[in-house]
């Protein structure tokens, strides 16, 4: 049987998450069996168990992804000398939120799963890992640059002000999840009213 491609199983994994995206959606991950996401997906149950080991591994796949999805617009923004303020970060992080394939709603659950399932809290703790790291690396660049902090002061505030804006992009998709007032709104305004206040 001849191997598949990188390409072809990169497309099948897409296709498989997309489907899982949409039942557990519509279900919520609890009410969402493997059944609905083969039968969702199109695909045999052999193909699905081809990519993916079970609904575990697909969760932590599709909470990977959403997650990636929002920091790579973020990464390059980091890297800059002169990066823009936190409220700017914050408003585009929250942008690519409302506009990401993975709803807030579903980004709450995955969440509320890794709590009580060590798998996905496995991912929930390595895309953290990444994205407070990418964070302290905003940071340091934003006080050195923009603030004009020593780089060793920037780099000993760094991983606090990091921290505080990871919370930040998680309380914004928590609230867009669960509250129907000012929805995908309002952050990214706070903050940049209390940088000027302190700034």
């Amino acid at each position: 049987m001849a191997r598949m491609s990188e390409a072809h199983m990169a497309g099948r994994r897409g296709q498989i998450a997309r489907a899982a995206v949409a039942e557990f959606s519509r279900r919520g991950i609890h009410s969402t069996s493997m059944a609905n996401i083969i039968e969702a997906s199109g695909l045999s149950a052999g193909a699905i168990y081809t990519h993916f080991a079970g609904k575990d591994e697909i969760i932590a796949h599709v909470a990977r992804s959403a997650i990636d999805t929002v920091l790579d617009g973020v990464r390059d923004l980091a890297a800059a000398d002169a990066p823009p303020d936190p409220d700017q970060v914050i408003g585009l992080i929250a942008e690519r939120v409302a506009a990401g394939e993975v709803p807030a709603g579903l980004i709450a659950q995955c969440w509320g799963e890794a709590a009580t399932n060590p798998q996905v809290r496995g991912t929930a703790n390595e895309v953290y890992g990444r994205a407070l790291a990418m964070l302290r690396e905003y940071a340091v660049n934003w006080l050195a640059g923009s603030r004009g902090l020593s780089r060793t002061a920037a780099e000993d505030l760094a991983p606090s002000l990091a921290r505080a804006l990871l919370s930040l992009v998680y309380s914004q998709i928590l609230h867009d999840a669960v509250i129907d007032a000012e929805r995908g709104e309002g952050l990214a305004r706070d903050v940049a009213r209390l940088i000027a206040a302190v700034g």
